[in-house]
């Protein structure tokens, strides 16, 4: 005997699917390896930035303090004070060869400085160096002078300065960086100033070194105490460095930095000196770090993504014959619509699985049950639709007919015959409009209904009493309920007559980019707060309740309005209550495009 074959399990599929595809766990193997690997070499890097800061500060240090050792010695030697005297600092009786001597014996073999200046406060200048003479100076050049005389003893050193004054004939001009100190006699009086003077090249020989032997170096700066670029210091102008003078906390720990510029990642390593008072930073931009991992990552995906073809290829042949059927009974649901309910069931889709053979079943006779529920409520709806606008329509009626019977008593009262003729005419065409059975009209018609109603107003109110209609063309062919304008300009009569005459009504249509609307604006005093919370309120008690509300006839002008706009519109309705610039009280009424 035959027997039918069993379906295969969904289930077993899925999992045997999810074995193949485990081969991902490569990929993240490989994110997390990055992870890790990249948190080693930042911390590295840092550690490393760290010592090379602190080496450059302690080299350069050293070149600076080889400056002012000269310019100690030269002002503190024995030898000096007998050349140049200890009363009385005067440069131009100095031999110049016995002076040179002096500094050639301090300076030593090891050239500590390139050239060594003696200022007295005559207006002479003592070279030695590079430039070997006599000279004199104005005060007015030397802005430094009068402040190292204010700093009791201690060295000032300048920024890196660029000249040519200095070279030897036909060697340019070079960068220079200068040391000056106070001279004092025997007695610790001031006397004069000491200049030493060394090449930037050879003061930054170290960071120079450094970052031409390297290629991936990292940037380097120099702040003086205010925060002035000493280091590098040639350059270009209009070149700019973001300045990285103010020291963070935490800082000689190194700290992991976005550059508000470049707005990269940057690790970076302070270290200030004490005795040049000047910081050193270090930066490397983290990209610089990672490199390496980058490199072992693109390596790392590689071969995870060979596997994870592989993987690929055994999971297509396998998912495929899952997709499939799953893709024809999607469509099946798509497809499923009002007019498709009722769609024969011998056209249950084939399935090579039972979960869903299964499901397909169950969805057959829910759409069947769903057809058969769908006809009751649209039915019940159509009949409760149908009765509310009946109910609402049957509302304004009696209103509206209260209050044109006034108009017509105010009249006949008045012996104004004709006025009652013309009157009662309006009043017939008013009534078979407001009796007619149809429940949508037209803008047009409701328009011309309420000018009717407004000459009633008018006769009534005589000269008291402006109104004016504009409507735009376009809408006058959109469809409404029956009575929906009327009661608006009736409420606009009713609460815009309560301040000094003549009283407006202006009925204004317009179309803006998405929507229609109609403005029905009074020259009364407009909403109170009070007025508009209590009509609110009643329109969101009304929404909560299926049904009529239950209120008198002289309340359900707006909400009879609203409940019945809102039950034609839906969410496309536009319905506002406001008051203008002026305070004038305004409705609008409109729809928003489809």
């Amino acid at each position: 005997m035959h027997r039918t074959r069993k379906p295969a399990k969904l289930q077993n599929l899925f999992f045997i699917t999810f074995l193949l595809v485990s081969g991902l766990i490569l990929l993240v193997f490989a994110l997390f390896f990055y992870r890790y690997v990249s948190d080693i070499l930042i911390e590295q890097e840092t550690a490393a930035l760290i010592n090379l800061t602190g080496s450059f500060q302690a080299q350069t240090d050293d070149v600076v303090n080889d400056m002012d050792s000269m310019s100690i010695n030269v002002d503190y030697s024995r030898a000096i004070d007998n050349l140049l005297g200890s009363n009385r600092l005067n440069l131009s009786q100095v031999s110049i060869t016995a002076f040179a001597d002096l500094c050639t014996t301090i300076n030593g073999v090891e050239q500590k400085v390139e050239q060594t200046n003696v200022f007295d406060f005559d207006g002479h200048i003592l070279q030695v160096g590079m430039l070997t003479k006599h000279a004199a100076y104005q005060k007015a050049s030397l802005p430094w002078l009068n402040e190292i005389r204010q700093t009791g003893g201690s060295k000032i050193l300048s920024v890196p300065y660029h000249t040519d004054r200095l070279a030897r004939s036909g060697m340019g001009s070079e960068w220079y960086l200068s040391l000056y100190r106070c001279c004092y006699d025997t007695y610790g009086n001031q006397v004069g100033a000491i200049e030493t003077v060394k090449k930037c090249k050879s003061v930054f020989k170290s960071i120079i070194s450094h970052v031409n032997r390297h290629e991936n170096a990292p940037a380097i700066y120099v702040y003086n105490q205010d925060g002035a670029l000493i280091y590098p210091y040639d350059v270009p102008d209009g070149e700019a460095f973001y300045d990285y003078s103010s020291i963070p906390e935490d800082a000689e720990n190194g700290i992991r930095y976005t550059n508000p510029v470049t707005h990269r990642q940057e690790i970076i390593a302070y270290a200030a000196s004490s005795y040049t008072k000047w910081t050193y930073v270090t930066v490397q931009p983290e990209s610089t770090v990672l490199a390496p991992a980058r490199a072992m990552l693109k390596f790392l995906v590689g071969i995870t993504g060979i596997m994870l073809l592989g993987c690929i290829l055994i999971s297509y042949g396998m998912s495929r014959r899952l997709i499939l059927p799953i893709n024809r009974f999607k469509e099946e649901i798509r497809q499923t619509g009002l007019s498709t309910l009722d769609r024969p069931a011998d056209t249950t889709l084939p399935h090579s699985y039972s979960e869903l053979a299964e499901l397909d079943e169950s969805f057959q006779k829910m759409r069947r049950d769903l057809k058969t529920s769908m006809d009751e409520l649209l039915e019940s709806r159509k009949q409760e639709t149908r009765s509310r606008n009946l109910a609402l329509q049957s509302q304004i009626n009696p209103h509206f007919y209260y209050n044109s019977l006034a108009s017509v008593i105010a009249l006949a009262e008045n012996n104004q015959r004709d006025e009652v003729i013309r009157m009662c005419l309006n009043l017939t065409r008013i009534m078979r409009y407001i009796t007619n059975s149809e429940e949508l009209v037209t803008v047009d018609e409701e328009i011309d209904h309420v000018s009717k109603y407004l000459y009633c107003m008018k006769v009534r109110y005589q000269t008291s009493l402006n109104y004016m209609i504009d409507i735009d063309d376009r809408i006058r062919r959109e469809k409404i309920p029956r009575l929906l304008i009327q009661p608006i300009v009736e409420n606009a009569i009713k609460y815009g007559i309560d301040s000094e005459p003549p009283w407006g009504i202006a009925i204004h249509g317009y179309i803006t980019e998405d929507s229609w609307a109609i403005d029905v604006m009074d020259s009364g005093k407009g909403f109170s707060p009070e007025a508009l919370d209590t009509i609110w309120g009643r329109i969101s008690e009304a929404e909560k309740h299926i049904g009529m509300p239950q209120t008198h006839i002289s309340g359900m002008g707006t909400l009879n309005v609203y409940l019945r706009w809102k039950l034609y519109c839906g969410d496309a309705m536009i319905f506002e209550l406001k008051n203008t610039e002026k305070g004038h009280g305004l409705v609008t009424l409109g729809k928003k495009s489809c």
